[in-house]
């Protein structure tokens, strides 16, 4: 009789266990292919980092375990972000994301999928400061600081090496723009140019005959370090 009690007991528990356990889904969106595919899986990797220690210290909630699927956006393409964000919560059934990266990603997915969707959004790199006036139905937030923000502490960096007059040149998406319209409103000298570049190029001689003729002895580029900024 004891014997059957004790199997009785472990059979119940057993079950709890896998009732407890159950997965939940939380998916990234991020840049794995293009201007930022260098910087996309570190930060991949430490976001599961911090999934395999929730899920060692005994999951979240009342035990479910934690699982991140991934959707590459390429950064530069909307709908590839829309897709990815799509597939993560149509197919995947994930809660939310963390993601996208770049700003136009997260704008894209956000309005297309996530916010019709009812799904919330962390971004940890968008900083564009059009992601600040989203109608986004308290869906969409950011851990990096808007370049609202970065663009006015360049300045200040600027100023305080005596820097009087630059010419800028940012890449052509919602990052760039922000960026570069920030540092121009809060920069306190003269500003020769201000003017967009297409990533992913092979040639920007054209681009930089342009600004090297304003004859500005500084020029702010505002790019990927994987595209346009190693130029």
């Amino acid at each position: 009789m004891m014997n059957k009690k004790i199997i009785g007991a472990a059979i119940a528990a057993a079950s709890l266990m896998s009732v407890a356990q159950a997965e939940v889904k939380i998916g990234f969106l991020g840049g794995f292919t293009g201007p930022i595919e260098s910087l996309a899986p570190p930060i991949f990797e430490g976001a599961k980092v911090a999934v395999a220690q929730i899920n060692t210290q005994g999951g979240i909630l009342d035990g479910d375990i934690v699982t991140m699927p991934s959707a590459d956006t390429t950064c530069v393409d909307a709908s590839a972000a829309s897709n990815g964000a799509d597939r993560l919560i149509n197919s995947e059934g994930v809660i939310g994301i963390v993601g996208a990266l770049c700003s136009g990603s997260t704008i894209a997915a956000a309005n297309n999928v996530g916010i019709p969707a009812g799904v919330p959004m962390v971004s940890p790199a968008s900083t564009s400061p059009a992601l600040t006036d989203m109608d986004d139905n308290d869906l969409v937030f950011r851990t990096a600081p808007s370049d609202a923000f970065q663009g006015e502490m360049l300045a200040k960096l600027l100023e305080s090496k005596g820097i009087d007059e630059i010419a800028i040149t940012y890449v052509n998406n919602d990052y760039g723009k922000g960026f570069a319209d920030a540092l121009e409103a809060n920069f306190s000298g003269f500003v020769s140019a201000n003017e967009a570049h297409e990533d992913g190029k092979a040639d920007y001689r054209a681009e930089l005959g342009s600004l090297a003729s304003t004859g500005t002895q500084t020029l702010v580029v505002l790019a990927y370090a994987d595209g346009s900024g190693q130029t």
